[in-house]
């Protein structure tokens, strides 16, 4: 039976920035482009080993690209990937320059000694998270993804402040063209700081490119806090 080697604690690796993550198997590292380390549960030098055999890893921008060694895997446009029966010694995901906020790309893996990898990770998987800010008086994008591969996107904007805030939710399919989405066009959906009123859930199955929204405060100067809650599911 072979080693199976994921992060120290099995979680998700969260607030990734874009950028080149360096996942180095011999030594049981993993390097972010801002520097971030972390730990795998273990390590090949600890086996006397140098090459793993296998891999399954999940991210959260399909636009992820994946390189094993020195080779580059496809860039198939999907959020899983499984491959077996190729030896390496450490890998690389390059993440893609497609959300904002920067540093909210997920990643998951299992790497393995085997040549086949008998961890199966479903397919059925959300990437779910949230940012707070303050708005101001101009239109802003504080939420912005890259969102092939899923098949259904809830965004829930939060007023916590005590003045009200209009919110846009817009989508595109080449990430330069903008359309708003049905019912938040023109100046968008107001959300007042009134509590039991101060959110709008915004909910759709279309399946677009991406997705992102804007906040500006509704009367000049007047300013709130607000959270922006995200989840991005995929359904098969």
């Amino acid at each position: 039976m072979g080693v199976l080697l994921n992060t120290v604690d099995g979680q998700i690796i969260k607030d990734i920035p874009a950028g080149d993550m360096q996942f180095d198997l011999v030594a049981g590292t993993i390097v972010d482009s801002a520097g971030t380390q972390t730990l795998m549960n273990t390590n090949l030098n600890y086996y006397n080993l140098t090459q793993a055999n296998s891999l399954v890893i999940w991210t959260s921008d399909a636009d992820s690209q994946i390189t094993l060694g020195n080779s580059l895997t496809v860039a198939d446009h999907a959020l899983l990937h499984s491959i077996n029966q190729y030896a390496y010694s450490n890998f690389r995901v390059t993440i893609p320059d497609n959300s904002t906020p920067d540093a909210s790309n997920q990643l998951a893996f299992v790497a393995s000694t085997d040549i086949w990898n008998g961890y199966i990770m479903s397919n059925y998987s959300h990437q779910r998270d949230q940012t707070s800010d303050t708005s101001t008086n101009t239109s802003v994008v504080y939420l912005s993804k890259h969102v092939g591969g899923y098949n259904s996107y809830y965004i829930t904007t939060k007023n916590t402040g005590s003045n009200s805030i209009d919110l846009i939710i817009e989508f595109s399919e080449d990430g330069v063209t903008w359309i708003p989405d049905s019912g938040y066009t023109g100046s968008g959906v107001t959300i007042v700081s009134t509590a039991g009123s101060n959110f709008n859930a915004y909910a759709s199955t279309n399946d677009h490119h991406f997705i992102r929204a804007k906040v500006n405060s509704t009367g000049a100067g007047s300013h709130s806090t607000f959270t922006i809650f995200y989840n991005f599911v995929v359904n098969a």
